[in-house]
């Protein structure tokens, strides 16, 4: 008890302990407003991933005069506002356009499906399938025993068909319904993206001195070390987070470029949507695909094999040129941990979960990876001092 007591005489030791119990309180209360803590990470998010071009502005020289961090945040920040202004006149009327015509249309594809089009639909499956020997009978009662397996496929489409219309009528009632809907979401989005570009800006304006104060909370003997870590994450995250925008934005592009020439219908709505889910790595992929090749089926089974193939042909570029060549060596994540962090945030977050794993994954990885070689360096150091 008196060694207790001599040790917290200790000025250091008492700065420690004071320091250990404001951290785990900062860690309670991070804990308990989790829900709340979303706009304020993805401001420090966005802070980090336009912080290059504000360095880069802020380094501009002209005689004696250089340009003040608090100018370059402003510049880099009404180029932003521009550019979300020129997608808000140009690009989302045309997707609200092409939302309301496909919500039309398929109200009125489902309002013209009958019986009989649904069994001419399952014959000329069957016949598909009989030519290619697929052992599967999609018309039970003919030709009992000749397949393997026996589907009702007309009773299953029709089933299918009326969840959707019973959803169309109960979602989205009519059309005005629906604008409404849209309206309401536009506003709390737009309240959500003022309160995040004000996060941002505040962020962006005293990154330095951020990075200087949590600098300072490190003891002198660790800062090496603490460099060196800083580093690793440095390297992760921008691979991470400012190689997969980078990605998502390209991809996007080229997405769109490859629906227009094919004429695939909706190609605004769906190149939107393809760009927004390209920021989930694989899943965005895999789930922007569907309504692609749904929607290029129903021009001709041609069209459909074509859009396909455009895609796969983006996600080859982006395997092969632009994750070596953007996200870099450092920023690689085994795609089984990636598909780990995603299962994992979505089940513990839903969509913000899952927006922010690979980057939390990219993060732990770089942590993971600093103290194999510490672990490393300290056995050869060991080796050393024995021989």
């Amino acid at each position: 008890m008196a060694s207790l007591r001599q040790l917290f005489r200790d000025p250091k030791t008492r700065v420690w302990t004071l320091t250990g119990i404001l951290w785990a309180l900062a860690i309670v209360v991070i804990v308990l407003a989790r829900e709340v803590l979303l706009p304020f990470i993805l401001a420090a998010l966005a802070a980090y991933v336009i912080d290059p071009a504000i360095v880069r502005l802020s380094r501009l020289r002209w005689r004696e005069f250089q340009v003040p961090r608090a100018a370059a945040v402003v510049a880099v920040y009404l180029g932003l506002g521009f550019a979300i202004w020129l997608i808000g006149v140009s690009i989302l009327p045309q997707v609200y356009r092409e939302a309301l015509r496909g919500l039309g249309q398929a109200r009125e594809f489902l309002a013209e499906v009958t019986p009989q089009r649904i069994e001419g639909w399952a014959r000329t499956i069957d016949a598909f399938l009989q030519r290619f020997g697929v052992p599967v009978d999609v018309l039970p009662g003919e030709g009992a025993g000749s397949a393997a397996f026996h589907v009702d496929l007309a009773a299953g489409i029709a089933d299918g068909l009326n969840e959707a219309n019973a959803w169309l009528r109960g979602s989205m009632k009519d059309v005005m319904a629906f604008s409404r809907g849209i309206i309401a979401g536009t506003v709390r989005t737009l309240f959500f993206f003022l309160l995040f570009f004000m996060l941002t800006a505040f962020m962006s304006m005293d990154a330095p001195r951020i990075v200087s104060f949590f600098e300072s909370l490190v003891p002198k003997y660790w800062r090496g070390d603490y460099g060196r870590l800083l580093g690793g994450v440095e390297a992760g995250l921008a691979g991470v987070v400012r190689g997969q925008v980078t990605i998502m934005g390209i991809n996007g592009v080229l997405t769109f470029v490859g629906l227009f020439l094919l004429k695939v219908p909706f190609a605004f709505a769906l190149s939107f949507l393809a760009t927004i889910l390209y920021v989930v790595p694989i899943f965005g992929t895999i789930i922007s695909s569907l309504p692609i090749v749904l929607l290029a089926l129903t021009v001709s089974f041609g069209k459909g094999l074509a859009a396909l193939a455009w895609i796969l042909v983006i996600h080859g570029v982006e395997t092969y040129l632009l994750n070596p060549k953007i996200m870099g060596d450092a920023a690689r994540i085994h795609p089984v941990l990636i598909v780990l962090a995603l299962v994992v945030g979505e089940r513990s977050a839903g969509i913000a979960g899952a927006l922010l794993a690979v980057p939390v994954m990219s993060v732990f990885v770089a942590v993971f990876k600093f103290l194999h070689r510490k672990q490393l360096e300290l056995d050869s150091t060991l080796k050393g001092s024995t021989r």
